[in-house]
């Protein structure tokens, strides 16, 4: 990569991942037990397993329209459509981990911008400007991305 190029990252991974068992498990749960019921003549188990087909077609739309990504530019770093941040109005830029629950046992570190200085009033949360990123592993690259574009001094990491 270039100096001077934009650093695209994801920021659904994490519930894609688990989008995409569902649409595996719904979709191919769904064709074979459509097989099945074909063979045993049932109308039940053929409707019901058209609908395991079709829920997992919805899980496939709604992942291609929660597609969303952080664009970290020298210019600033923007999430098309929604804010964008120009270093300009940046005084501050903190990367810091935090574990988030996920029901009542499982959990994921969940990575947190928080910058302060001008920007979008839509994402202003306790007095700073937040950006919550679910992704395993993201704050690295994420921190990275960020000390090689922002100007010197403004980014700090925290864990």
């Amino acid at each position: 990569m270039v100096p001077g190029d934009a650093v695209m990252m994801r920021l659904d991974v994490v519930m894609r991942r688990f989008a995409m068992v569902g649409f595996v498990v719904f979709g191919a749960g769904g064709l074979v037990a459509v097989v099945l019921a074909l063979f045993s003549g049932s109308v039940s188990g053929v409707v019901f397993s058209l609908l395991s087909v079709a829920f997992a077609g919805l899980i496939l739309i709604a992942l291609r329209r929660s597609a969303s990504s952080l664009v970290i530019s020298p210019v600033g770093f923007s999430v098309p459509g929604v804010f964008e941040v120009r270093w300009t109005e940046v005084t501050r830029v903190r990367v810091y981990q935090e574990k988030r629950r996920v029901g009542r046992w499982m959990h994921w570190w969940h990575y947190r911008l928080d910058w302060t200085g001008s920007g979008p009033e839509v994402l202003l949360e306790d007095g700073e400007y937040v950006y919550a990123l679910g992704h395993l592993g993201g704050g690295a690259r994420l921190y990275a991305a960020l000390t090689r574009f922002a100007p010197a001094g403004v980014v700090e990491f925290a864990e």
